[in-house]
């Protein structure tokens, strides 16, 4: 009896190994039938030797252990679910969104880029230069107001553009990448009938390529 009790151990346990490598739910039944046999099978070879011959725990075995299978594994796929398949994670692509600056201002008929302004460049250049961005060219577009003539103002439109395109150089942009264009004062955003108006009007803006 007892050396019986130890095989059925052992095939449990082999029984145990190969479930390892199964589906939840699948698993489940595996280990639900190997321990109903097992148990079914020992219950099953004492009964059979409670017998007025005490010679049929074979049969007995037999017999428990295959109705313990049946149970134990039936039990086992019902109670267990499958755990759910894990989403699969949101890959998002980095995008590069258009800059447009307009507060970067100059003084009147000057090219010359004021301290203040500074960190509206720093933040335009460490932007440009993010992986998202760093294949993309930029338009840097100088603007002033109606004072003066068309073409002055052509060309302090352009210095102010070139002078917005040195200083982001300097901070590592690749010249190749900025392309410097004036627009004299045919892109006023504010009235050029008010001193302030005329101040914002005197700006660099920031356009990236699409």
């Amino acid at each position: 009896m007892k050396s019986k009790a130890i095989v059925i151990m052992v095939a449990a346990l082999f029984v145990f190994t190969g479930c390892a490598s199964m589906g939840k739910r699948a698993k489940c039944a595996c280990v639900g039938a190997a321990t109903g046999a097992a148990v079914g099978a020992t219950a099953g070879a004492i009964i059979g030797d409670m017998g007025p011959t005490h010679d049929n725990r074979l049969g007995g075995g037999i017999i428990g252990g295959v109705a313990g299978a049946v149970i134990g594994g039936v039990t086992g796929y019902l109670v267990c679910k499958e755990e759910p398949k894990p989403v699969p994670p949101v890959v998002v692509e980095p995008k590069c969104d258009k800059i447009v600056i307009n507060s970067v201002q100059f003084d009147f008929d000057k090219a010359v880029i004021k301290p203040e302004f500074y960190p509206i460049l720093d933040e335009a250049a460490a932007e440009l230069q993010k992986p998202a961005c760093a294949a993309k060219s930029v338009t840097i577009e100088g603007n002033t107001c109606n004072m003066g003539s068309d073409t002055y103002n052509q060309k302090l439109s352009e210095k102010r553009a070139a002078a917005a395109k040195q200083y982001l150089v300097g901070k590592g942009l690749s010249a190749e990448r900025l392309t410097a264009v004036g627009n004299g004062e045919k892109n006023p955003i504010a009235d050029n009938k008010t001193k302030k108006g005329r101040m914002m009007n005197r700006r660099v803006e920031f356009k990236v390529a699409e």
